[in-house]
């Protein structure tokens, strides 16, 4: 094979039978795109991988939204309605004047100053208030269910707590709220009044005893002064039944009193068995991861049973599995609480510590009240002994105003400690007061429409932008040049862009956008090595990828420039270039390799200048066998010595071998792969078959129907200067 030079008799093929000398000119082949230049870097990858799967984006979006749209739609509405509450407010404690004679009160009170919002948020949802709501609304919920559907909030450095309540209807989530705030105040009042119950109750069993008591002592005081006729005795003598009277008196408001603080001791002590010693002080709230890690799962699974779809069909094990899987993933997930307890930390129950305190006090004032009653009972023992030397009627008379004045002194002790417990408990006050009481006319509804498809427009976005990564991440097809390139290591001959096909039976006009890709292939051949190959194979790795088409169109191309070219059908199996150039198929190569018909009568001339075609002919028994004859090179050696340039049409490499045969009898091979179809793994597999054979040559690619924007093609051959169309083919792309 001689090296063309330009512009030279040696840039001429040999010629016969009156062939046109075909001249390889720089000024009839445009340079190739690009050529001398580097690959400039593409910096808008993510553009273009989000442009090539814009229809997977758009259909994730799509659905991901509706989902969001019906699933809020299916959920039934729940209007919220708040109520807030200032704790904290103590001043009234004093201004009541009372607060000495409530020890629950006290404590609270001075409790109050170390308990946190979060103390308060934690005695609002217990059991006791949400049991006395349901009571008094007479609601058809259980205690547990109740509680679920409040939330009680402290807000961020004030002593104000919100009471959120969330219900089928405005109207009875205010009540609820408005109930709730009303039993807590009443529930914090009823633990002061409590104990002023406590002292009433006791008190009510001792008056009437004492009252008995009061009035047989004067009854027999005064029986006795109208029998004696003494009325009076001497001051020494009343001054000494006095005293003693005095002490008795005292004895017994002692004992009383001692019997009083043990009763309520009692009642703290009870209080104190009920009353955990830590309750929540705070909890912080963070997004469940379980949530996050479903949601991912769940991309993976779309793409996994997309990507499934392609390849098989819903009835396959692996599509049912990865439905079923995918099913699982979103049970669980709508299973899942969107927030959950990040930590708590648990301070002392005030309550309790005030009753320890309270039950220390109590104890206390018992002992006291013993110690003083024994004392007193000393002091009346020393006394008695001058009272007993009295006369008779003195000491009787002196008796019976002794205790006369004692029971009234108890009575009237007893009656005084009843109207202060009474007042007490009338005057008991809660630090807890409502600022904003729930209106049924202000309300939030859940779930929010507008806001649900807001938020599912930007995950279903992110949802869908990221499946779209994943599945350029896995995809393995040729989209572009650099795909090629980078995945096989072979240089890209040419791009034929993709467009509109029609029946290769009927003649259409060769596309502008076409004829540069074709250009840039003949002169991709020209310069692909020192001495330029003459026979090219073109191969393909599976059927459909537009091997036929690219070698018509690059043989058309061949004798727009003035070259002689021959295409050769070596599919003998499934011919299509005679469909394709619209030509006879009664005599072809297969009749030459079997000795029906010669070389010269074979060869048929087309409508294209330049372009000659050897079709398949009729069918021929062991294809395999013919192309591996010598026949068949003496075929192409005649070939050789007739035209410039010889194209053979091979079958599709991965189903028969006869394309490897015919690339083994080649000077080069060109591998033809369809964009966005083809993957790496059947071209790999395709130039391993070649490779084989250790003299096929690999010349490069063509990457065949690729999509392109208009901005992105050439205008040389769509310019106003072209004078007349161009020659015509069929099916072209």
């Amino acid at each position: 094979m001689k090296r063309l030079r330009r512009g030279s008799d040696a840039d001429r093929f040999p010629a016969q039978n009156g062939a046109v000398p075909y001249h390889f000119t720089m000024s009839t082949i445009p340079e190739p795109s690009g050529a001398g230049k580097g690959r400039e870097v593409d910096t808008s990858v993510i553009l273009k991988a989000l442009l090539r799967r814009w229809k997977m984006v758009a259909i994730i979006l799509v659905a991901f939204v509706a989902a969001v749209y019906v699933f809020t739609a299916l959920q039934p509405k729940q209007y919220s309605a708040q109520v807030k509450m200032l704790i904290g407010d103590r001043q009234r404690g004093s201004e009541g004047g009372s607060a000495g004679d409530l020890p629950v009160l006290n404590m609270l009170l001075a409790a109050g100053g170390t308990a946190t919002s979060e103390t308060y948020a934690d005695l609002l949802q217990q059991s006791p208030v949400a049991d006395e709501v349901i009571r008094r609304l007479n609601l058809p919920i259980g205690i547990g269910a109740l509680l679920g559907k409040i939330s009680v909030r402290p807000v961020t450095q004030t002593s104000l707590l919100v009471l959120r309540v969330s219900w089928s209807d405005p109207d009875t989530a205010a009540r609820i709220a408005n109930t709730f705030a009303d039993v807590f105040i009443e529930r914090q009042r009823g633990m002061a009044a409590h104990q002023a119950d406590t002292a009433i109750k006791f008190l009510d069993e001792q008056i009437p005893e004492a009252q008995r008591k009061m009035q047989v002592a004067s009854e027999a005081l005064a029986a006795y002064q109208i029998r004696t006729g003494i009325a009076d005795l001497s001051q020494q003598t009343q001054t000494d039944i006095t005293q003693l009277a005095n002490i008795e008196s005292k004895q017994k408001q002692a004992e009383i009193d001692a019997q009083q603080a043990r009763a309520q001791l009692g009642t703290v002590e009870g209080e104190l068995n009920a009353s955990p010693a830590t309750i929540v002080g705070s909890q912080s709230v963070s997004a469940n991861p379980v949530v996050a890690q479903l949601q991912t799962k769940i991309a993976d699974l779309q793409v996994q049973l997309d990507a499934a779809r392609q390849t098989y069909t819903d009835e396959h094990p692996t599509v049912i599995g990865l439905k079923s899987s995918l099913q699982e993933a979103r049970r669980q997930l709508q299973s899942q609480p969107a927030q959950v307890m990040g930590g708590t930390s648990t301070v002392p129950n005030p309550v309790r510590q005030g009753l320890l305190q309270q039950a220390g006090q109590l104890q206390a004032q018992a002992a006291g009240a013993e110690a003083q009653a024994a004392l007193l009972s000393k002091q009346r023992a020393q006394l008695r002994p001058k009272i007993e030397h009295l006369p008779n009627a003195a000491r009787r008379i002196g008796d019976l105003q002794r205790a006369a004045k004692s029971t009234e002194s108890i009575y009237d002790a007893l009656q005084k400690k009843k109207q202060e417990a009474l007042i007490s408990r009338s005057t008991a006050l809660s630090d807890v007061t409502v600022t904003a009481p729930a209106n049924p006319n202000v309300w939030s509804v859940t779930p929010n429409m507008s806001l649900n498809l807001l938020v599912g427009t930007i995950v279903g976005l992110i949802v869908a932008i990221s499946a779209a990564f994943l599945a350029e991440f896995f995809d393995d097809r040729f989209g572009s040049e650099q795909d090629v390139q980078d995945r096989l290591g072979l240089p890209v001959l040419a791009s034929v862009p993709a467009l509109d096909q029609g029946d290769w039976r009927t003649s259409q006009w060769i596309k502008p956008l076409s004829v540069e890709a074709y250009y840039q292939l003949v002169a991709a051949l020209r310069f692909s090595a020192d001495n330029p190959p003459r026979i090219v194979a073109f191969a393909s790795p599976d059927q459909g990828d537009g091997k036929s088409t690219v070698a018509v169109n690059t043989a058309i191309s061949i004798g727009l420039m003035g070259g002689r070219v021959l295409i050769v059908d070596g599919d003998l199996r499934r011919p299509t270039i005679h469909q394709k150039l619209n030509l006879k198929n009664d005599k072809g190569l297969g009749d030459i390799l079997i000795g029906r018909a010669k070389f010269p009568d074979a060869v048929q001339s087309t409508a294209h200048r330049g372009v000659f075609a050897l079709t398949s002919g009729r069918p021929a028994p062991n294809p395999v066998g013919l192309l591996q004859s010598s026949a068949f090179d003496r075929v192409l050696k005649a070939a050789r010595d007739r035209f410039d340039f010889i194209i053979l049409d091979t079958p599709a490499l991965r189903s028969i071998v006869d394309g490897v045969i015919l690339a083994n009898k080649a000077n080069g091979t060109v591998l033809v792969v369809t964009s966005q179809r083809t993957d790496a793994k059947s071209v790999q597999g395709a130039v391993a078959k070649l490779r084989s054979f250790g003299s096929v040559d690999v010349l490069g690619i063509v990457l065949n129907r690729v999509k392109r924007v208009a901005r992105n093609t050439s205008d040389y051959y769509m310019g106003a200067g072209q004078s007349k169309p161009l020659q015509r083919t069929s099916g072209v792309g």
